[in-house]
């Protein structure tokens, strides 16, 4: 693995266990193994690193898009595997959740790309919901109400991890899951009876 490649995954590791502020660069160069010059080689600050695995981040989003749009096939899958996606990119990136309002407060730069990727994220799941009940699996929704609904699944999404925090809940992969389950559940509530035999059909291949 190439020393810039080896410094994100470690930068990865270590914000998702500690959090943004308790890492350094001299962290993160000494996890590597590496010199703190070395480091500065590849990437200037740690605000560097950050952007460069919020880019990460953003093509596997991008990748996954790709195949969703290529998906022909008149089901409720497109939003379980939407559903699916989120949990791994939920756990992966988990620090860039659970730290987002701090990370965007103290970086202008990457605070206005991520606007323009919330509003991609809420378009895409407004584009699957109108989808799914113009072919007859969910009830019908005003296009008013389906981007609110939309708006809450993308909050949910977005800020479960930081509800764990406050919570009190211990911070584990089982529990992310909980966060993708509360949109299913309100998924599940506009099933229509099309929408329910189609889900059965699919669980029973």
């Amino acid at each position: 693995m190439r020393t810039k490649d080896r410094i994100l995954e470690t930068a990865l590791k270590l914000f998702n266990e500690n959090g943004v502020s308790e890492v350094s660069t001299h962290h993160i160069a000494s996890q590597c193994v590496i010199s703190p010059g070395n480091l500065y080689y590849h990437y200037n600050n740690k605000k560097e690193i950050i952007r460069a695995l919020f880019d990460q981040a953003l093509l596997y989003i991008s990748e996954q898009d790709k195949i969703s749009n290529a998906t022909k096939q008149t089901t409720t899958s497109p939003i379980e595997a939407s559903l699916a996606f989120l949990n791994t990119l939920n756990w992966r990136y988990r620090f860039l959740k659970r730290d987002l309002p701090i990370i965007l407060m103290n970086d202008p730069q990457l605070r206005e790309k991520f606007h323009a990727i919330h509003q991609q994220q809420v378009n895409n799941l407004n584009r699957d919901l109108r989808k799914a009940i113009t072919d007859g699996f969910y009830r019908e929704l005003s296009p008013t109400d389906t981007i609110r609904l939309s708006k809450i699944f993308w909050l949910v999404a977005l800020f479960f991890p930081t509800f764990l925090e406050v919570s009190g809940d211990e911070y584990t992969q089982e529990n992310m899951v909980e966060g993708v389950d509360l949109i299913r559940l309100l998924i599940n509530i506009m099933l229509t009876d099309k929408g329910k035999e189609q889900i059965r059909l699919e669980e029973n291949k």
